[in-house]
């Protein structure tokens, strides 16, 4: 009975004992699949993926660094270096250029200037008829003498207007008192004397500054005149001067003065010799060193040691008794000609070649040697030419 229905724990024993069997088999069987296994270590040649480190070898590319050298081309960039054009901005440094129009008083000088292109304003002005001009563009003379000079010229009929009554906008006067006034006879440099045979006469000064300004329309031209009849060379040298006389010095000076570094300087304009004879015989010998005493001392309270003086040379169209042949002429005629060896930048006027007209309508008088209207209009033309042709005159160039 036992043998046929065996009980639970003779069923354990049993697998307890077929254990050990199954156990065998089990480790034989992975015993013989481990060697197949094996060969899968053939997939350990799989590691010929290592052989892909061959692709080390395709560091080589790092031999395409060599295309680094190519950043040779970054050498290319001394292409870069042509942006030393960019220095060549350098040449904006030439706008610099444009600083040299800093003379802004180039700049000025063109509105009216000329000048000066190039010209350096001061900065200093001076209020001409309600214009505040620069001074580099105010032109002044110092003009004085004799009765020539206050004017006592009435023709010819057709340029009175030009002398009396027409106004030029760049002409002016300056009187000390006055001030600024437009050019105009025989409110110059007139005297008492400006009357002839009924008529007002005139002289150079209004013609001085206005044939300038029709020379260079771009500036404004000023007279500080002063003239008197018979007066001669040391009359007018300041009274405690180089040289005697000293009764006009202040007449010709005080308006100067009053304008003295507020215009530029053009030139002193005198107008003396034939009255030298109501001197002394001195004032005939010693003529040369009188004008060079009397200009220095102008030149000296202006502050201008080189300024330009012209002087008339004896008027040649005289008549009478002081016509160019007369033992007077022939005395003085050579000490005016030799002015310009006693005073530095000096010239001499021609009034011959053709000769200046002397105003012939007084017919009381035979001893005549005024010019007429005309024949200032004719030195003061003389005058400008003279001072431009030896470079004294700048200012006359637009």
């Amino acid at each position: 009975m036992s043998d046929r229905n065996p009980s639970a724990s003779s069923i354990r024993r049993l697998g307890v004992a077929l254990l050990p069997l199954l156990t065998a088999g089990v480790i034989g069987c992975g015993v013989q699949g481990g060697t197949t296994g094996a060969a899968g270590s053939t997939g350990s040649a799989g590691t010929t993926s290592a052989a892909g480190a061959t692709g080390t070898a395709g560091a080589t590319g790092d031999a395409g660094a060599t295309g680094t050298a190519g950043a040779t081309g970054a050498g290319g960039s001394t292409g870069t270096a042509g942006a030393t054009g960019t220095a060549g901005t350098t040449g904006t440094a030439g706008t610099t250029g444009t600083g040299g129009t800093t003379p802004t008083g180039g700049t000025a000088g063109a509105t009216p200037t000329g000048g000066t292109g190039g010209t350096v304003l001061s900065g200093v002005t001076v209020n001409i008829g309600g214009a505040e001009v620069p001074k580099e563009n105010v032109i002044a003379f110092v003009n004085f003498g004799h009765s020539n000079m206050a004017g006592r010229g009435v023709s010819p009929a057709t340029l009175r207007p030009y002398f009396f009554t027409e106004t030029q906008p760049k002409s002016w006067m300056y009187h000390s008192g006055a001030g600024f006034q437009p050019s105009l006879e025989p409110k110059t440099a007139g005297d008492s004397g400006n009357n002839v045979n009924g008529m007002v006469s005139g002289g150079l000064s209004t013609a001085l500054v206005k044939q300038a300004a029709a020379m260079n329309p771009n500036k404004y031209f000023v007279t500080v005149p002063f003239g008197a009849g018979k007066a001669y060379c040391s009359q007018f040298c300041p009274a405690n001067g180089p040289c005697s006389g000293g009764i006009y010095y202040n007449n010709v000076m005080k308006g100067a003065k009053e304008l003295k570094d507020k215009v530029t300087w053009g030139a002193i304009v005198i107008y003396l010799g034939v009255t030298e004879r109501h001197g002394t015989q001195m004032d005939i010998d010693n003529y040369p060193q009188c004008i060079n005493k009397l200009v220095t001392s102008i030149r000296t309270d202006l502050g201008q040691p080189t300024l330009p003086v012209l002087i008339n040379d004896y008027e040649m169209g005289t008549t009478g008794p002081l016509a160019p042949t007369s033992a007077f002429a022939l005395a003085i005629r050579p000490k005016i000609l030799m002015i310009p060896t006693a005073v530095t930048n000096s010239a001499v006027i021609p009034t011959d070649n053709p000769i200046i007209p002397i105003e012939d309508i007084v017919a009381d008088r035979p001893d005549l040697h005024h010019f007429n209207l005309l024949g200032h209009q004719m030195f003061a033309d003389r005058s400008l030419q003279v001072l431009k042709d030896k470079g004294w005159a700048p200012w006359l160039t637009p």
